[in-house]
């Protein structure tokens, strides 16, 4: 199967409006259900829209050093197939198991005092379809149809992302904004790759840069970014993403505040 020439490739634009509810199952577990709703816009087949397949995920922190403000996650997610639309979301589930990685700064000495609010945070996920090829039947003019097959690929997933906090006084601990809860400014920039192990495509990296802004207050932080192809074959346009995310557990703190099981 020839690959379109990226130069006459239809074109796609995609809007995607995500809706995460995550809790605390345990001190160290937690459980989270996305649902996003997706418009596409192809050059070639106008506009369609619809829900794409839910996905639940889980997080287990397996290590913590709050001395040195380091923490080890591993989770993961399932998109269920078929739970979304037709044209929208795939027929088939995708299990993408992921390790997260934290680490503040707040630790280092007085000489580089400036590096303390800064934040690195990493991930590393592989995304495996259960189906590893898919079939599209064509009706052709003739009232002959076609099968065209498509290789779903294993996707290695990368993820960085830089934050500097000028939230809390990470001099003191204080906070800067003389309220009893944080609140201020976080810049930051993300940087993701994506990069097939196999099928056509194996081995060809494309990604993302994201620099932008969070606002974070005591029960709600909002953010922007924009989302930058790394090269040609990332893309052609630059895109923006926004973050709206309520704090239930300071909301609803009876009821949030504490795991399901466990204090």
């Amino acid at each position: 199967m020839r690959l379109p020439d990226t130069a006459t490739a239809p074109t796609t634009h995609e809007i995607d409006i995500p809706t995460t509810y995550s809790r605390l199952v345990t001190r160290d577990l937690s459980v989270f259900f996305t649902e996003t709703f997706r418009i596409l816009e192809d050059s070639n087949r106008g506009t369609r829209s619809g829900f794409d397949n839910l996905v639940i995920g889980t997080q287990y922190q397996l290590y913590a050093n709050p001395e040195h403000q380091f923490v080890f996650t591993v989770g993961g997610t399932a998109a269920i197939g078929g739970t979304g639309a037709p044209g929208i979301a795939s027929s088939f589930s995708t299990l993408t198991p992921t390790v997260y990685i934290g680490k503040g700064f707040g630790d280092l000495p007085d000489s580089v005092a400036w590096l303390r609010p800064l934040t690195i945070s990493a991930t590393a996920a592989v995304a495996m379809p259960t189906d590893p090829v898919s079939l599209t039947a064509t009706a052709l003019p003739s009232g002959a149809t076609t099968l065209t097959e498509t290789i779903n690929p294993k996707i290695l997933q990368l993820g960085l992302a830089l934050e500097y906090s000028l939230v809390t006084n990470h001099y003191t601990g204080a906070n800067r904004t003389g309220t009893r809860y944080p609140e201020g400014w976080v810049p930051l920039v993300e940087f993701t790759t994506s990069t097939p192990l196999n099928g056509p495509n194996a081995g060809k990296t494309t990604g993302t840069v994201n620099p932008g802004v969070i606002w974070v207050s005591r029960y709600l932080q909002v953010g922007v970014e924009a989302i930058i192809p790394m090269k040609a074959q990332s893309g052609r346009d630059v895109g923006v993403r926004a973050q709206a995310h309520l704090y239930l557990p300071a909301i609803f703190p009876d009821f949030y505040g504490k795991p399901i099981f466990g204090k």
